[in-house]
């Protein structure tokens, strides 16, 4: 088995001899045994431990056994290890145990990473574990890109182990007589995991026995596949996408042109975690009223016009700020001047405007859009409500709540970079100010 690891490893380029090497412990049978061999390789290693505080006196005792074994073990480095209880912050956060656990893991690991404790942290995930997943995620109506299961290595994150099945650890702990603890929230069926671990796999495998073995060769052929489908996709979605330094575009009318334009996009928003029914809704609303949105937990993403914009969700909104008086004023990332002026003349710069605003009218504001606003063009008579003035604008939504406005009371003045009221127009030479913003 030593053998079958290191070339594992080396068939992988998992990590070199001058890498700084993790391991994550639970103390369980899997990553206990990893601690061992990488121990009789004579890798040096720095154990990594999350108490996430679920089962009492039982979360303790692990953690005090994976310190005694790291006292124990030749080539153990020492341990890091952090206590967080994952029921409370499960609550805090509205999220599952085991997502909360999985937050508090990766955090963790990250910040070990960060502070150079560690290059490559190990993962004692072996192939089970492999075709448990592929089963979950099947289960979750996942496309080529779940169904490969584990990946081998993500980021500083690397499983050597996946060389290897349920039954060779267990055979290598038994020979070795490894003692290790036992996790009694294993036998419970509330976690999907255990019930495909237990009820569903051992009666397949009790029919075809080879079963565990062609399912790893099958994820193997799906990860090439993929990596096959990843490059050529790349090539095309370059084609239909483009961005700025803040949004995603993707052309609706390149997008449909494709056979199936919601594998397409699922492609495309998979890593901003959107899922699949997400892109087949997306894709049925294209050829309907633009506007529509939809989110993932992480961005938001509109239908428009033309194209469908993608951003990071809660990044609309600007600081509302008071200007008494001319001088300079930052709020959010931007820079504005109001500078009263005698003489003046007029720019073909968007960002600056010379505009008339008596004293009545002070203090203004600069703040975001709110519904039922109104604006009077420069040249109108009457108003229009500002929503109907971006649309003539092409201002997607994403760009209106963005869209600073210069305001009294709930006077529109100015637009800023795109027009300036009709109420401001400069009409004398008294209170004749020249205003202009940037980007602080």
């Amino acid at each position: 088995m030593l053998t079958k690891l290191k070339s594992f490893i080396e068939k992988n380029r998992l990590f070199n001899k001058s890498d700084q090497i993790g391991l994550a412990i639970s103390g369980g049978r899997d990553s206990v045994c990893a601690a061992y061999m990488l121990n009789e390789l004579k890798i040096s290693f720095l154990m990594v431990h999350v108490n996430f505080d679920l089962r009492g006196k039982e979360s303790e005792d692990d953690q005090k056994f994976i310190e005694q074994l790291s006292e124990k073990l030749t080539y153990c480095k020492g341990i890091q290890a952090i206590k967080e209880n994952a029921k409370v912050y499960a609550n805090n956060n509205n999220l599952s145990i085991q997502e909360a656990a999985r937050e508090i893991r990766y955090s963790y690991f990250d910040k070990l990473k960060q502070s150079n404790h560690f290059d490559k942290l190990i993962t004692a995930h072996h192939q089970n574990d492999l075709v448990e997943t592929f089963f979950i995620n099947l289960y979750r109506k996942s496309g080529i890109n779940g169904l490969k299961s584990i990946p081998i290595k993500r980021g500083y994150v690397i499983r050597p182990f996946l060389a290897f099945s349920a039954n060779e650890i267990h055979a290598y702990v038994s020979k070795n007589s490894i003692e290790y603890r036992e996790d009694s929230s294993n036998q419970s069926f509330k976690y999907l995991r255990n019930t495909i671990r237990n009820k569903v796999i051992p009666p397949i495998v009790e029919f075809m026995p080879r079963f565990l073995d062609n399912t790893v060769q099958s994820i193997d052929i799906l990860k090439a596949e993929n990596d096959t489908l990843d490059y050529l996709l790349k090539r095309e979605i370059k084609k239909i996408t483009s961005s700025d330094s803040e949004n995603l575009y993707i052309t609706k009318k390149q997008l449909l042109s494709f056979p199936h334009p919601s594998v397409i996009l699922y492609r495309i928003l998979d890593k901003y975690l959107f899922n699949f029914d997400q892109c087949e809704q997306i894709i049925a609303c294209l050829n309907g009223i633009s506007g529509k949105i939809f989110c993932s937990d992480t961005h938001q993403l509109v239908v428009d016009r033309e194209q469908i914009i993608l951003n990071i969700k809660n990044k609309n909104s600007i600081e509302s700020i008071t200007i008494e008086k001319e001088g300079n004023y930052s709020f959010s990332n931007y820079f504005i001047s109001l500078k009263r002026i005698n003489e003046w003349k007029y720019s073909t710069n968007k960002k600056e405007e010379i505009i008339q605003i008596p004293p009545h009218m002070f203090p203004l504001t600069v703040r975001n859009w709110k519904r039922g606003d109104r604006f009077t063009p420069l040249g109108m008579k009457g108003s229009k409500l500002l929503s109907d003035f971006f649309i003539d604008q092409k201002i997607n939504v994403f760009k209106k709540n963005k869209t600073p406005l210069l305001c009294s009371n709930d006077n529109v003045l100015w637009v800023l970079g795109y027009q300036i009221s009709d109420l401001v127009k400069v009409s004398g030479v008294k209170d004749v100010y020249c205003t202009s913003f940037n980007l602080s």
